[in-house]
């Protein structure tokens, strides 16, 4: 024990916060996983949308890994929500005293890229066995990472500063209105849309329509990773090392991140 956790001093790392930080993603996804597989069953929303937290936090890895090759390779970089990155730091958003302003930019960046993430996986199928898996994964990644530098790139190129300031915090009031509206159905039933259509058009959308359910898993995925950071940042991780030399302590987390991803990909 005390060679590996010198091995993670001489990289930079904490072993003990990282430690910390992996069992909060990767037991954390596991619970939320396992409680919509009693709850709801298999092949429930809830389980798609956890499914597509785990495919984000390994575009996040791509990313990463990407930033950390060379300068000349940052163009095929887009933002990432909640996250920032230095030379050698990821540095996690922290809630505790940011603007509402900041706070919704950033939930509706993650919803944009969740939604892509979660449009992009249903264009590939699961794959016959592990290996065509992970190749379908992969190729989904790959996708999900291009279409978020494309769109990241109309909304920073074609808009104002300030409407970028003021619109994420009026678009992602509206969309949580229209969803929890078009909700109420789940809630109460068919009473409530037979007084107002309005609720069975959003039901509708929402919870029948091809786009709806993508957003509807986007909104969902947000809120499991928004909840992950936050306990990150109740444990008192805002920094994750990226340097060369500490990313090969990253591979066991990799994998186990990966079999989850399995996991909840073909049993939940």
């Amino acid at each position: 024990m005390d060679s590996i956790i010198a091995y993670f001093d001489s990289i930079g790392l904490d072993f003990w916060q990282f430690l910390l930080a992996s069992a909060v993603l990767l037991l954390g996804t596991l619970l939320i996983g396992t409680l919509a597989r009693l709850i709801f069953g298999k092949n429930s929303t809830l389980s798609h949308s956890i499914a597509g937290a785990v495919g984000i936090l390994f575009l996040f890895s791509l990313t990463v890994v990407i930033h950390s090759i060379g300068v000349e390779y940052q163009s095929f970089i887009a933002p990432l929500p909640f996250v920032t990155m230095t030379e050698s730091q990821l540095v996690i958003f922290c809630f505790d005293g940011a603007d509402y302003t900041i706070v919704c930019q950033e939930l509706l960046s993650m919803i944009i890229l969740s939604f892509l993430a979660n449009l992009a996986a249903s264009w590939f199928p699961k794959g016959k066995n592990i290996f065509t898996w992970v190749l379908m994964r992969a190729l989904t990644i790959i996708l999900a990472m291009f279409m978020h530098l494309g769109v990241s790139y109309v909304f920073t190129s074609l808009l104002p500063v300030g409407i970028l300031t003021y619109a994420p915090a009026i678009l992602l009031g509206i969309l949580l209105l229209m969803l929890l509206t078009g909700a109420l159905k789940l809630l109460v039933g068919f009473v409530l849309t037979s007084v107002s259509p309005l609720v069975a058009a959003f039901y509708t959308f929402f919870f029948a329509s091809l786009v709806g359910k993508q957003i509807t898993r986007a909104v969902l995925t947000t809120g499991i990773l928004t909840g992950l950071i936050y306990l990150l940042n109740s444990c008192g991780i805002f920094t994750v090392s990226i340097a060369a030399a500490a990313l090969m302590a990253y591979i066991p987390f990799i994998i186990l991140l990966a079999l989850l991803w399995y996991a909840l990909d073909r049993v939940f």
